[in-house]
């Protein structure tokens, strides 16, 4: 079975008839109107925390090409810097969304974010500060998700 990522997935099935609304409605910032979020993935969203990734490197090879440390420590490094964005409705959640989206955007390549893991378990039990790898990468994609969602709302 060949692997995709989820993203090539949406390109197969519906990208063609998405792509030119998505794209044309496209803006470089991220909305303040976040309770615009669709509430299929406000409901799925929970704040993503710093999770302490010491990059030992354990967790890799990822089979699906994520770079699992690069991830994990770009979380940190955004907690430190304070672009973490937080709840929804904390009122700066717009400003410090802009600013991870754009500096995760730029720092991880498309291959080797969240968005591709798909929970194998490969990564399982192979942390030695104990971070469930799974959950935090699921935690990234929706705080990713919800970005990109409120960045590319149509006006």
């Amino acid at each position: 079975m060949q692997k995709i990522t989820r993203r090539q997935w949406l390109i197969r099935v519906g990208g063609a008839a998405l792509a030119p609304a998505v794209f044309s409605s496209c803006r470089p910032d991220i909305s303040r109107d976040v309770e615009s979020v669709g509430s299929r993935l406000a409901s799925a969203y929970v704040p993503v925390k710093p999770n302490g990734c010491v990059a030992c490197d354990n967790c890799m090879p990822c089979p699906y090409g994520i770079d699992i440390p690069s991830n994990l420590i770009f979380v940190d490094r955004a907690a430190e810097e304070s672009y973490l964005p937080g709840d929804l409705d904390d009122p700066d959640f717009a400003q410090k969304g802009t600013k991870f989206l754009s500096r995760y955007e730029d720092a991880i390549p498309d291959a080797a974010q969240t968005q591709r893991c798909i929970a194998c378990g490969e990564c399982l039990g192979t942390c030695p500060v104990g971070i469930d790898i799974p959950r935090q990468m699921s935690v990234i994609t929706s705080l990713t998700d919800i970005l990109r969602d409120l960045r590319c709302q149509q006006l």
